[in-house]
């Protein structure tokens, strides 16, 4: 964590109050997220609220904060809106700073009620000073601290740090990408964003230690001209990437119910992203793509791509997705077709570049022989390997003969992944795996394959355009960075 920063208590804390824990085990809220901080083992000291309770799942409650019989770093409010400025006035009064909001309620149902309690809570924040994360939002989660009462139970603590409008994204995204082998920082929940903005974070992230990489999901903001220079900043040092919603009318529409945002026109953030150089992505599934060349690549000198798979049509599918993402596909030079051909049939395979060589699929020998020569060409900048899942025969399941089929198959992966950690010619080399059919076999396989290669540090793709995509957005990147 940093040496001093007002908000170390917030992500570190030593104490935390639930503001609405029950003694009904099903309750929501606040006795949910009192299990999920008694499961994963948060070390410091709970204190449920409760009016009338005396415990709640063995934890001695109290009535208020300020009965508490210590100052908190960290209040978690989770009752319904009306009762919200009135624990926020408790909060000034026994001088708690941090401050969680989970309830919804406010300014994103668009009613007149919920405004006026959203204006109510925001002239308490500002006379209090308090740090408030929310209202209407899951808030916070920090493997390292085990304040995580909220996604999936982290399995590790990393350098991804991930700002979200929206708790769902969230949660979706610690699943997804620690199924990848992907950990976090902080996840940042902020809802409507009525105490601290987005920008208040980012500056904490831009000094944080821990944090290497910068993943967003916008809706819309408060101040643009401060996100767009401090942005500008952070991202000379460290990558943002950033999935920005609401640029269509009926998705415009749809913010603006969510957390009551205006989401902006597209031209305006056409001209954010251009100025800022953050790194545009289209799902959550791309932010976990994008993150994945970060974390295992170096810079490339170029985008002249090597593409090496099999198959003639596949070929020409993956050239046609490099031009259209914007990488080129240079021909060999005379002497490595010529070095090729004295060892690859042509009949069947194909010498040029995309690589279409069916023969040495399941060959790690003629495999290697094959990398090391394309790879030294001195017009290759990156390679996309495209790896086969599955098979089209005429097996069923238990009739399906084991042996020198998926042996071949593993041993060219594992060679891969061995020539991309020693990378002798410095240059990026990642992995897409290609299905045959739409089975859940093929898919479940699909699914080992990319973690195998995740977790042994080679970033590896669900489909050759999202290999190809994520490459471009590294690149443009280091593009981006070249002008300072």
């Amino acid at each position: 964590m940093l040496e001093s920063h007002e908000l170390n208590t917030m992500f570190y804390p030593k104490s935390v109050a639930l503001v609405g824990a029950s003694p009904n085990p099903q309750g929501w809220g606040g006795t949910s997220f009192l299990l999920r901080l008694l499961n994963i083992g948060f070390p410091g000291t709970i204190y449920p609220i409760h009016p009338k309770a005396t415990e709640v799942l063995g934890l001695k409650t109290y009535p208020n904060l300020q009965s508490i019989p210590e100052p908190v770093d960290l209040v978690i409010i989770a009752i319904s809106a009306p009762g919200v400025p009135r624990i926020l006035e408790d909060c000034v009064v026994a001088g708690l700073k941090n401050v969680h909001i989970f309830s919804s309620g406010f300014g994103e149902t668009g009613e007149e009620e919920g405004k006026k309690l959203e204006q109510q809570i925001l002239e308490i924040i500002k006379r209090g000073n308090l740090r408030v994360v929310g209202p209407n939002c899951m808030g916070l989660y920090v493997p390292a601290s085990k304040l995580a009462a909220w996604g999936v139970k982290p399995a590790g603590s990393g350098h991804v740090a991930f700002l979200s409008q929206s708790g769902g994204h969230g949660e979706i995204l610690t699943a997804y990408a620690q199924s990848m082998g992907v950990y976090f920082s902080k996840l940042i929940s902020f809802g409507n964003a009525c105490g601290l903005q987005v920008a208040d974070f980012l500056e904490y992230l831009h000094q944080d230690p821990d944090t290497h990489i910068i993943t967003m999901y916008l809706e819309g903001i408060k101040d643009g001209n401060r996100l767009t220079r401090l942005i500008k900043e952070i991202n000379q040092t460290k990558p943002v990437i950033i999935l920005k919603a609401g640029l269509t009318e009926t998705g415009s529409r749809a913010v603006a119910s969510h957390t009551g945002s205006l989401a902006g026109e597209g031209r305006i953030w056409d001209a954010f992203f251009k100025q800022t150089g953050a790194i545009r992505v289209n799902s959550l599934e791309e932010i976990i793509d994008v993150v994945l060349a970060f974390l295992y690549l170096k810079p490339t000198r170029g985008k002249r791509a090597l593409v090496l798979g099999g198959g003639g049509g596949n070929s020409v599918a993956f050239a046609d997705i490099c031009g259209r993402q914007g990488l080129d596909i240079p021909p060999f030079s005379e002497n490595t077709r010529k070095e090729l051909n004295e060892f690859i049939r042509l009949a069947g395979n194909s010498t040029r570049n995309p690589l279409d060589v069916w023969m040495v699929q399941r060959d790690a020998k003629l495999y290697r022989r094959v990398m090391e020569i394309a790879m030294s060409d001195p017009s290759i900048d990156l390679a996309i390997v495209d790896r086969v899942v599955g098979g089209l025969d005429v097996f069923d399941d238990d009739e399906r003969p084991e042996g020198d089929h998926d042996k071949g198959l593993n041993e060219v992966n594992d060679f891969l992944i061995d020539f991309a950690k020693e990378n002798p010619f410095g240059k990026p080399l990642v992995v897409s795996a290609n299905l045959y059919g739409n089975d859940l076999y093929c898919a479940d396989n699909a699914a080992q394959l990319r973690r195998k290669f995740v977790t042994a540090g080679v970033p590896a793709y669900a489909s050759f355009e999202s290999a190809a995509r994520a490459m471009v957005r590294f690149i443009h990147y280091h593009e981006f960075l070249s002008q300072f």
